[in-house]
This record gives structure tokens, C-alpha cells and sequence, in this order.
């Protein structure tokens, strides 16, 4: 059987795939607080692959879980800020870094100072530390399986 690139099928894998790196990405943490509103791709270092396989599956469900959860957030608020200052730049707004905030209107800063402490609050109450929040998304940027783990389990969310 030949898969046709213009398959449903096959659009259907390629659009949750490009969507689940999308989410990946915009939920790309440093520094420990929560992820840059803007989606873009932060610098990070990179990890072990020896320690991603240690990591559990359960912790990576849970990791996935906490990303869809800011990712939805993510976009709510940024449809949310476009609407107030459609103008802004939202390239280099970061949780990590407040005064990146200062360029945004005054009602844009409080809520994308609301949606930074959103975030955090979705980490912790999902039982993970900030760090290793953070740790993970710092794998999973270089370690392949990590990533592919995390693919999976956001596809099963997803489905749900």
C-alpha cells in the first residue's frame, strides 16, 4: 500500500506533528518560571540522553499534560493581547525576563504578568518543580526519544 502525501491520513499525522512541535517549542522554558509568550524558539542547552530514558512514562504523561495546558493558555492570551495592542511585538516577552514586558501597553504587561503566574501555578499543581519542568524541556530539545515519548503522549491528550 502507498501512502499518497495528499492522503487525509497523511496530513492528518503531518498537521499533529507540526502542532505538537509547535507546542514543544512555545512552551519552551529557561530560567525557571514559565514559558515565552510569544511561541519562539528559546536557546537551550543541551541534555544527556542517558537521563531522558531514565525518565518515567508516567512523569512524561504528566510533563505532556502541563504543556497542553500552557500551550491552550498560551494561545488564549496571545489572541487576547492582539486584540488590545495589535501592534506589539510579542517576539521577546518573556516570564524570565520582566522588564521584556515594559514594551507592551499597560493592560497587555497585566496579562501576560497573570498568564507568567498561570503557567507556574499549572507546573506545580500537576505535582512537578519548576527546575525539573524546565530539565525536561531542556532534554527534550536534544534527546530524540525524549521528544518522540513526549510526541506520543501529547497525541493520546489530544485524542481525548
Amino acid at each position: 500500500m502507498t501512502i499518497s502525501h495528499s492522503s487525509p491520513s497523511y496530513r492528518k499525522r503531518g498537521f499533529l506533528r507540526s502542532l505538537i512541535v509547535g507546542t514543544l517549542t512555545a512552551t519552551g522554558v529557561l530560567a525557571g518560571v514559565a514559558p515565552n509568550l510569544s511561541g519562539g524558539s528559546p536557546h537551550l542547552l543541551s541534555s544527556s540522553s542517558a537521563y531522558a530514558q531514565g525518565t518515567s512514562n508516567d512523569e512524561v504523561t504528566n510533563y505532556a499534560r502541563i504543556v497542553w495546558a500552557i500551550e491552550q493558555l498560551r494561545q488564549s492570551v496571545y489572541k487576547e493581547i492582539q486584540k488590545i495592542a495589535p501592534s506589539s511585538n510579542l517576539s521577546n516577552v518573556a516570564c524570565t525576563q520582566p522588564k521584556s514586558l515594559q514594551s507592551l501597553p499597560r493592560e497587555a504587561q497585566a496579562i501576560t504578568a497573570n498568564y507568567c503566574n498561570q503557567s507556574k501555578k499549572i507546573v506545580e499543581t500537576n505535582g512537578m518543580t519548576i527546575s525539573r519542568f524546565n530539565e525536561m524541556t531542556q532534554n527534550q530539545q536534544s534527546n530524540p526519544d525524549l521528544q518522540r515519548r513526549i510526541q506520543n503522549a501529547l497525541i493520546l491528550i489530544q485524542r481525548r
